[in-house]
């Protein structure tokens, strides 16, 4: 637990140990697979109905684009940090532990739909929470990388939006005219 910041290492241990001396116990493996993926599965599926209207399309593809700069950004800094994992269970041993991948997805869903559809914006958070729940019971992360995910993945919800639009307005060599 070296990796940790100051206090962390004892947040994480008592988080486990409570998952593990709880009902929780059967189906926290489960849980730990199917609550990040799910819940980002889930929102983008909530996106895709969204796009299927014409006033919403633009900025559910905008969301959509932007869990996917999300989720290459947070593979990039996983490589450049190579950050350890706690480590507390034998399936969450290892390095690239930095920054929490689908949290950092859900953050930059929720925060690139926000102006558009909150019902979709609580969802994502409310998924986000359930996935950082999952990953500090399983002792799978550090509470900053999820942290870090929420805040990188909220810069990267806020910045691709507001770049895509400026893309759409450039006058492309080429491009048919309208």
């Amino acid at each position: 637990m070296s990796s940790s910041l100051p206090g962390e290492g004892r947040f994480v241990r008592w988080a486990h140990e409570r998952a593990y001396d709880s009902s929780l116990r059967p189906r926290l493996h489960l849980l730990e697979s199917t609550v990040p993926y799910g819940g980002a599965a889930i929102v983008y599926l909530l996106l895709g109905l969204l796009a299927l209207r014409d006033a919403t399309r633009r900025p559910a593809l905008h969301a959509m684009a932007a869990g996917v700069v999300a989720w290459i950004t947070s593979d990039t800094l996983k490589i450049l940090f190579e950050r350890q994992r706690p480590c507390l269970h034998p399936y969450s041993c290892g390095i690239h532990s930095f920054p929490e991948g689908p949290c950092m997805v859900l953050a930059a869903l929720a925060v690139a739909i926000w102006p558009t559809s909150r019902r979709i914006t609580a969802v994502a958070a409310v998924c986000a929470l359930a996935d950082a729940t999952v990953q500090l019971a399983y002792g799978n992360h550090w509470p900053s990388d999820i942290l870090g995910a929420w805040v990188i993945g909220g810069l990267c919800g806020f910045a691709v939006p507001r770049i895509a639009n400026r893309l759409e307005r450039v006058d492309w060599p080429g491009s048919p005219e309208e």
